[in-house]
């Protein structure tokens, strides 16, 4: 090979692998966020609602959890309505969760799913890095 051509060769070289580089660190570092979780504030005694989309079958169940239960609250809003004449009827449509802020602090709230009667925490849905501050 000419001297050019491996110089032309070796130029190309290190634009590959510097893209590659600049692709594979942002690829990391949309990852470490997603694990954190999206920023949620609350003061001291706010409720706030969180919708999911749920699976029109229903071999699937939403759970949600707190890694900090002294500082976040965690449950769903009942879905359950009784329908004119007092037969219960299920609505269609998100599960909404209810994230309370209890006493100042941080916590991670994770909404997942997972095929009913399955171990283990299933797969995660949404995840909130949740603040809360006193009034």
């Amino acid at each position: 090979m000419p001297i050019n051509a491996v110089g032309a060769h070796l130029f190309h070289s290190f634009i590959v692998i510097g893209w590659l580089f600049t692709v594979l660190n942002a690829c990391t570092a949309s990852r470490s966020e997603s694990a954190k979780g999206q920023p949620m504030r609350l003061m001291v005694g706010d409720i706030k609602e969180v919708m999911v989309a749920a699976r029109p079958d229903t071999t699937y169940q939403l759970t949600a959890t707190s890694d900090n239960q002294e500082v976040v609250d965690v449950s769903r809003q009942p879905t359950d309505v009784t329908a004119p004449g007092g037969t219960p009827s299920s609505t269609t449509g998100p599960t909404v969760f209810l994230i309370k802020g209890v006493t100042a602090g941080t916590a991670r709230v994770v909404l997942s799913e997972k095929k009913i009667g399955t171990d283990g925490a299933g797969r995660t849905k949404k995840t909130y890095a949740v603040t809360v501050t006193n009034k």
